[in-house]
């Protein structure tokens, strides 16, 4: 009992799996009216929809509406066309998009049920769960798999297709012994309840675990099962918390371990057809009012740059001196520190996202791992000058291409005109939180343990801590089938 995908693409699509993750179009920071090249892009988005089909037993739901389907790709709800005949179901998406680690959620009342779509391509047709359906199997098979990227702090759709296809072939045979049994049992009488219909919570949700594997969030939800009590492992006692079940999950997640190859590994690089080893960058930044600098002041976004109307978000960037890396090809895609020409965005698409939220995005396909960057932002219209665009005059931000949290993908998140953060030069942050004026390649002000000239933390809640690592939704990274 497998999910199958009909049309398997990753078997042709060659070494190289390219971004594939939310409605991700393969096209990246192209700009027109320029000759200079621009960063590697894919190819214009293919002008059909990605389609979703399914059966859920009546014995599950019976009477199947297209409201009790949603799909999700990481934390995003997705827009589809929904289509119901009896049992079966089939889900359309917007046009040209393409997903991976697609979550299919089923829900009325108490009942939940969940499957995991290992990647939905436009022009073609993939099945959720099997012929049997999404049963009971499919959703304890899609919790598993949701822990194990909990338990490493990534979202389901950050993991490459091919590695979700593989885990979800592997589970079919490893749960029928060992602790991975004991789990999927739970999970089956725990749906098959048949009179857990008290109160208004669904039975399973997405779990959350820590790094060590330990439950911080039950995938059982506490509030069905208090007011639904089951003997869920059969020991003839009902229970009426997820004590059990949260132990019986981390005990499973031993049972399996995802397997990926990446383009930025030197094991793998060459199998990549790439000269070194390559990553996928991702740069942002917020130009929202009222953000805060490492001062914890607020930023003043026009201290330099002018709001002209019309005007949009640009990087103007190249290989910084010191890089040990030069290569004249690499800095053409950069921009070669041309203003206002490479131009990022903020419309839900090419890599953003979400639309029109004020943080604008700009994704390059590949860069060397090792590689050192000046970049800017510049907040203009296409081919303006320097002068009333650029953030600050005179200096720049420094980058090196360097993973620092291990999800193969570099992602900077900035705020705009932030002249505390990792300015090159008249550095703005003050000597109490560990300021000098300059930022080098080894500065690390706060103390962290990350390198200001690294990707590293954001503050995701404006209280002047770097809290969270951000690994974009809308980005994968660059994997080779493993040997």
């Amino acid at each position: 009992m497998i999910n199958k995908i009909h049309v398997l693409r990753l078997a042709i699509l060659g070494p190289l799996i390219l971004l594939t993750a939310c409605g991700f179009e393969g096209f990246i920071g192209r700009v027109a009216g320029h000759d200079h090249p621009q960063p590697d892009g894919g190819t214009i988005p293919d002008p059909q929809p990605a389609i979703v089909t399914g059966r859920v037993p009546a014995t599950s739901i019976a009477g199947l509406d297209a409201r009790d389907l949603e799909f999700f790709c990481g934390p995003d709800l997705l827009l589809a066309t929904i289509s119901v005949n009896g049992e079966e179901f089939s889900a359309s998406f917007p046009v040209g998009k393409r997903y991976s680690g697609l979550l299919v959620s089923v829900e009325r009342g108490t009942q939940t049920l969940r499957a995991v779509v290992a990647e939905a391509v436009p022009g073609e047709t993939v099945m959720a769960g099997d012929f049997d359906g999404i049963d009971n199997f499919e959703t304890a098979a899609s919790l598993f798999v949701e822990a194990k990227a909990s338990a490493a702090n990534r979202a389901l759709n950050s993991y490459p297709a091919d590695t979700l296809q593989a885990a979800l072939v592997a589970l079919d045979g490893l749960s029928a012994s060992g602790n991975l049994k004991i789990f999927y049992d739970m999970v089956s009488a725990i749906a098959a309840c048949t009179d857990c219909q008290r109160g208004t919570a669904g039975r399973f949700r997405a779990p959350v675990l820590s790094a060590a594997g330990q439950v911080v969030e039950s995938g059982l939800h506490p509030d069905f099962i208090l007011a639904n009590p089951v003997d869920y492992d059969n020991d003839g006692q009902v229970e009426d918390t997820t004590e059990k079940f949260d132990a019986a999950m981390s005990a499973a997640l031993g049972a399996y371990e995802f397997k990926a190859c990446y383009c930025d590994e030197e094991a793998y690089y060459s199998q990549c057809d790439y000269e070194r080893p390559m990553i996928p960058v991702v740069l942002a930044v917020d130009m929202n009012v009222g953000n805060k600098d490492g001062n914890c002041d607020t930023i003043d976004r026009f201290l330099w740059a002018e709001d002209a109307q019309g005007a949009g978000m640009f990087v103007a960037a190249g290989i910084h001196p010191d890089s040990p890396i030069q290569d004249n090809q690499i800095e053409q895609q950069l921009g070669a520190w041309v203003p206002n020409s490479v131009a990022m965005y903020d419309d839900g698409s090419h890599g953003d996202e979400k639309a029109a939220d004020g943080i604008w995005t700009l994704t390059f396909e590949k860069l060397p791992v090792g590689l050192r960057i000046g970049y800017k932002y510049t907040w203009g219209r296409q081919g303006d000058n320097w002068g009333g665009t650029e953030e600050w005059p005179g200096n720049r931000r420094i980058l090196e291409i360097v993973d620092v949290n291990g999800d193969h993908i570099v992602a900077r998140f900035d705020n705009f005109g932030d002249e505390t953060s990792n300015k090159d030069v008249m550095n703005r942050l003050l000597p109490a939180n560990g300021g000098n004026g300059t930022v080098d390649w080894e500065t690390d002000a706060n103390s962290d343990g990350v390198l200001d000239a690294r990707e590293r933390r954001r503050d995701s809640d404006s209280d002047c801590i770097f809290d969270s690592w951000w690994t974009p939704s809308a980005v994968l990274a660059l994997t080779t089938p493993c040997p």
